[in-house]
């Protein structure tokens, strides 16, 4: 089977992770951050189950990896907790630009609360803003990517130049 064949299948499967996943983000709303990671690590060791491929593990991982990051950014939690989702997603890569913007996005807004790490958010974001240039206009999400940026970039720590 050729590999888009594989991920398009994946994909249909993929709807009962992401039912799972909406049931376990909504029982741990209000759970501290080292219960979330915890349940979450653990969901993706059952939902590894079910891949057939590298491919599929890789991506697995990678949505798990997401849905951590957004918990602890939604806890702004300490670096330790916060950083080790970063590393986790910076290590599995990115299924797309938009979800490389994202990152960046969300880890820059970390850091104004956290400014020591300002100059590594703003690494991020540069970097993110180079991938997202390489997409055509054309682009089903390059408006709210675009959007995304001019915001943050609109933000004193975040403005680009001298």
């Amino acid at each position: 089977m050729s590999q888009k064949r594989d991920e398009e299948a994946f994909h249909r499967r993929w709807m009962e992770g992401a039912r799972a996943i909406a049931q376990l983000y909504v029982s741990l709303r209000d759970a501290p951050f080292e219960q979330y990671e915890r349940e979450f690590l653990s969901l993706q060791r059952r939902l590894l189950v079910q891949d057939k491929t590298d491919w599929e593990r890789r991506e697995t991982r990678r949505r798990i990896a997401e849905e951590i990051f957004l918990g602890a950014w939604g806890a702004n939690s300490p670096w330790k907790d916060f950083g080790r989702s970063l590393r986790r997603i910076r290590r599995l890569g990115y299924t797309n630009v938009e979800r490389r913007v994202h990152v960046a996005i969300l880890f820059a807004r970390w850091a104004k609360f956290h400014p020591e790490h300002l100059p590594a958010a703003r690494r991020m974001l540069d970097l993110s803003e180079r991938h997202f240039q390489s997409l055509s206009p054309e682009h089903v999400q390059y408006k709210d990517m675009k959007g995304s940026l001019e915001l943050i970039r609109q933000e004193k720590e975040f403005r680009q130049g001298p």
